[in-house]
C-alpha cells in the first residue's frame, strides 16, 4: 500500500477487509485505532518480527514479563 492514497480511496478499497478496533487512554485522551487485515504482509514474518521485538523489551525491562 502507498502512502499517497487519500483515506477515502483506501477505505472504498479495503471495505471489505476484516477489521480489529482497540481503544487506548493516554495522558486522559481517548484513542480509538482500527487495523484493516488486508492480506498484503508474510503472517510468518509478522509474528517473527512480534516475538524479536517483544523479547528485546522484555529484556531491556521496557514491558513487565509474562504480560
Amino acid at each position: 500500500m502507498t502512502n499517497n492514497n487519500t483515506l477515502q480511496e483506501q477505505n472504498f478499497r479495503f471495505h471489505d477487509c476484516p477489521t480489529h478496533t482497540n481503544k487506548y487512554e493516554v495522558d486522559g485522551q481517548k484513542f480509538t485505532v482500527i487495523s484493516h487485515f488486508i492480506g498484503d504482509r508474510n503472517i510468518n514474518d509478522v509474528m517473527y518480527d512480534y516475538a524479536m521485538n517483544r523479547a528485546m523489551n522484555e529484556m531491556l525491562g521496557r514491558v513487565p514479563s509474562g504480560a
